[in-house]
């Protein structure tokens, strides 16, 4: 099957410096291998993903939350179509 990539996340090409936390960036590098995408695909779709949580809460006027944080950073789909990637 395909991957698929979001319009978002064609070509990027903002260079930024980011440090992580070492659980994360073992979380993150775990991701990357056991589905075979780059480091930078799995991070820009985190940030998407959060993204999306937090204009859904914007809409539907739900505080903003640490958990819902969490579960949006962890809730990593639609890199390969409906198939869960966490």
């Amino acid at each position: 099957m395909p991957m698929h990539f979001d319009k978002e996340m064609i070509n990027p090409n903002i260079a930024r410096t980011i440090r992580f936390t070492p659980i994360i960036y073992e979380w993150l590098t775990q991701v990357k291998e056991r589905e075979k995408l780059s480091f930078n695909q799995v991070v820009l779709q985190c940030c998407k993903n959060c993204m999306e949580e937090d204009r859904r809460g914007e809409e539907t006027g739900l505080p903003e939350g640490k958990d819902k944080s969490v579960e949006a950073a962890t809730n990593l789909t639609a890199m390969r179509g409906t198939e869960e990637l966490c």
